[in-house]
């Protein structure tokens, strides 16, 4: 009895592994099936995250517009047979930051392609004219990879909104170049300086490029840094130029600019001769700008020219002589050249009497020796080209009546005769009055819309 028994429980237990067995088997039957099934289908459908390196970030995350989605689309027929062993699929764009020091190579490498294809695609670079130095910390690039792994299209942003396209074609790059539809538009800004113009410009959306333009306009008449203070306003009329799918571009021209400092405007009012030159005007329509006159005294002679080494007449000794000395008789009218600012006015010692004038940034200018200094030529105060601002003389180590002139590049001394200067025309064609009257009325209503918008915030906040 008790043999047949465990014989029963023998039997019973070899059936409950075989049946388990059974189990198992059928599992993995179905799990091999469903694997296989996913492979096949992993194959037909690649993901482009697969390729990524784990350097690439946000690899799923998709371009942040469509637009820029969309250059992979612009030129590139994605049906012809001759891509289809190139571009095993088409997914979302992947983007790669260009780091400080990447080079082509260096790119296509730590994307896993190989220097040979890296090499094809600089010669490629070659061909459209770009240089391969074009590349800049911190741009994105645009690509694809195959299912091979290499970089099968790339698309890079070039100046100007242009785009450089490059395929990976027969087992060679291709590139060319895009030319974006250009949208031009008039911008016309008002604003209130709170603290610098370039702050208050910036923050009115105003590009940096219009901004230094627009001091470079008006750096003959004002100094910026010093002059300026909380309320004056200024306006500016500029093209706005943006690609069709809203890139903006490198603005264009400045129609006309001005600014209200103490209770003057300032304005400049672009006109384009029929001859193609352009020019800005003032007010009253005289030509602006930083046009430097010839000469700043009419001369009998040049007695002495800009030179390292000349024997001082008086200290008798040899020395640099920084300046260009225009023989004339005493009393003669001494003009600044340009637009200025004076920096310096009054006696200094070996120079006698002296002026020196700061036009903009780059540019000054001295008068020496002059017998007299005209009564409105203070530091810190502004003369226009042409002004008298004193009388030849010979104040200071001087043996006879002259001016000393002296000329200044980012604070160094540069011969007067030989510097490369922008200079007014002999001729040039006169603003029409009807341009010029229209300017301005459209002009001082805009400033006189923000003084107004300005006055009704203070009393708001006066009141509240």
């Amino acid at each position: 009895m008790t043999q047949f028994t465990n014989r029963a429980q023998f039997t019973k237990g070899k059936l409950t592994a075989f049946i388990v067995l059974l189990f198992l088997l059928q599992g993995a039957f179905f799990g091999y099936g469903f694997y296989q099934a996913k492979e096949q289908q992993a194959v037909r459908i690649p993901v482009a995250s697969d390729f990524l390196p784990s350097f690439i970030e946000n690899p799923g995350e998709r371009v942040s517009t469509e637009a820029r989605a969309s250059y992979f689309d612009w030129n590139t027929d994605f049906s012809n047979p001759a891509l289809q062993g190139e571009l095993a699929f088409r997914g979302d764009p992947l983007k790669y930051t260009v780091k400080s020091g990447d080079t082509l190579s260096a790119i296509w490498t730590k994307l896993g392609g190989s220097v040979d294809h890296a090499q094809l695609a600089a010669k490629a670079f070659k061909a459209e004219g770009v240089p391969l130095s074009s590349l800049r910390a911190g741009e994105e690039l645009l690509l694809h990879l195959n299912s091979n792994g290499e970089i099968a299209h790339m698309r890079k942003e070039l100046s100007e909104g242009r785009i450089l396209s490059l395929e990976l074609r027969e087992h060679s790059y291709h590139a060319h170049i895009l030319n974006p539809e250009i949208v031009t538009t008039q911008r016309t800004v008002t604003g209130s300086i709170s603290h610098s113009l370039a702050a208050s410009a910036l923050q009115e959306g105003i590009p940096y490029e219009i901004i230094d333009e627009f001091i470079d306009l008006f750096s003959g008449r004002l100094e910026f840094s010093r002059e300026t203070q909380r309320g004056d306003t200024f306006t500016v009329i500029y093209d706005e130029r943006n690609a069709a799918d809203g890139r903006p571009l490198t603005p264009g021209t400045i129609h006309a600019a001005s600014f209200m400092n103490k209770g003057e405007l300032m304005v400049a009012i672009r006109h384009e001769a029929k001859n193609g030159e352009v020019h800005y005007y003032d007010r009253e329509g005289k030509p602006i700008g930083n046009h430097f006159l010839r000469y700043p005294v009419q001369y009998t002679r040049i007695s002495s020219l800009f030179t390292n080494a000349r024997f001082h007449p008086v200290l008798k000794r040899w020395r640099p002589h920084n300046g260009v000395d225009f023989a004339a008789p005493t009393g003669t009218p001494v003009r600044s050249v340009a637009d200025g600012i004076v920096e310096q006015s009054g006696y200094s010692g070996g120079n006698g009497n002296m002026v020196k004038i700061r036009h903009g940034d780059k540019y000054a200018t001295a008068y020496l020796h002059l017998s007299r200094i005209s009564k409105d030529v203070r530091k810190g105060s502004r003369v226009k080209r042409g002004q008298v601002i004193g009388a030849v003389g010979s104040t200071g180590l001087a043996t006879g009546p002259h001016l000393h002139y002296s000329f200044y590049v980012n604070g160094k001394y540069v011969d007067p005769m030989n510097i490369k200067l922008p200079r007014l025309p002999d001729k040039f064609e006169p603003i029409p009055d009807k341009l010029l009257k229209a300017t301005l009325r459209r002009l001082k209503k805009h400033h006189r819309q923000v003084q107004l918008a300005s006055s009704e915030g203070s009393q708001a906040t006066a009141n509240g």
